[in-house]
């Protein structure tokens, strides 16, 4: 996504090339946990919640020096969170590569997330934010934590609609709200644009957990897992609620999550998903906050780092 960055946004990807290097100074390497995290975070990635970090400061005044720490903050959050989460789900890739749990096992891993964690804190320092803005931040680790373990101790069940998205708030549009509000006090803009920048990143983090869901469903490589993994692991997502409309849909999929789960029950399972049509509501779901972050990003002044921001959304829509 990097290179798409370069094409269309030329000035983010600009920035974002400082962003790597910032990061890569930022993790010492004295440690095996310092090592271990340092490959970790400058291994790649989409980077696109310190993409948004910068973007939204770009819409006001931008301030690189507070921008890039702040940049590097959440996105070294994200990363925590990752090695946390392989650990719970007992992921064995992460990227195309083993996971670290399965090369270090568990206890480093485990180790090795609270120290980005720690890490993340001595960034935030550099940003100078007031307290109102730190304890908004810690809210946001707090939704992504409790987000995280509702859908956890969820599996095996069929959540509501509702449930649902409290879930994928917490867990995803939280983090990305937080990237481009940040982004945006960074920036000096307006306070009521930086409430607007919170509301964008919210239904864009939405935007971005349904499509992953999607992807998982519709057999698509983009999706960086095999078909179905979710729904192997006990989560059910937006696809499947839907499809749980269909009372006999429902109950095989419970007799699934509460029974022995293979490969072929799991392929029946999705084929009978998509045959319901729950695929094209879910992706009506995505439009239509698609078309709210493009309302909300009509309401911001114009430039080009509104632009940018859209650009966030139509690769969303692809």
């Amino acid at each position: 996504m990097n290179k798409q960055y370069a094409v269309s946004m030329p000035l983010l990807a600009q920035e974002l090339e400082l962003f790597e290097d910032y990061l890569e100074k930022s993790f010492p390497a004295d440690s095996y946990i310092e090592k271990t995290a340092r490959e970790l975070i400058t291994g790649g990635g989409k980077r696109l919640r310190p993409a948004l970090v910068i973007a939204s400061a770009m819409t006001g005044s931008y301030d690189r020096d507070r921008a890039l720490p702040l940049a590097a903050a959440i996105e070294t959050m994200h990363a925590a969170t990752l090695v946390h989460d392989d650990v719970i789900d007992g992921a064995e890739t992460r990227r195309d590569r083993p996971a670290l749990h399965t090369l270090s096992g568990n206890h480093v891993a485990v180790y090795t997330g609270d120290y980005m964690l720690a890490r993340s804190l001595r960034m935030l320092a550099a940003c100078k934010l007031p307290t109102e803005e730190m304890t908004r931040l810690a809210i946001v680790i707090e939704q992504i934590c409790t987000g995280d373990a509702s859908q956890y101790l969820g599996r095996s069940r069929i959540p509501g609609y509702r449930t649902y998205l409290r879930r994928i708030l917490g867990k995803t549009g939280m983090l990305f709200a937080a990237a481009c509000s940040g982004g945006g006090y960074i920036g000096q803009v307006e306070e009521k644009h930086q409430k607007k920048l919170w509301h964008f990143g919210l239904r864009l983090g939405a935007s971005f957990q349904i499509r992953d869901d999607l992807l998982d469903i519709e057999n698509d490589d983009r999706a960086g897992k095999p078909t179905g993994r979710d729904l192997m692991d006990g989560i059910v997502t937006l696809p499947l609620i839907l499809a749980s409309a269909n009372s006999e849909f429902r109950a095989e999929l419970e007799g699934f999550l509460g029974g022995e789960r293979d490969e072929v029950k799991l392929k029946d399972l999705i084929s009978w998903a998509r045959q319901t049509g729950s695929l094209q509501r879910s992706r009506k779901i995505l439009e239509d906050n698609l078309d709210r972050c493009r309302s909300i990003a009509a309401e911001l002044p114009q430039s080009d780092a509104t632009a940018y921001l859209l650009n966030f959304v139509d690769m969303l829509e692809a």
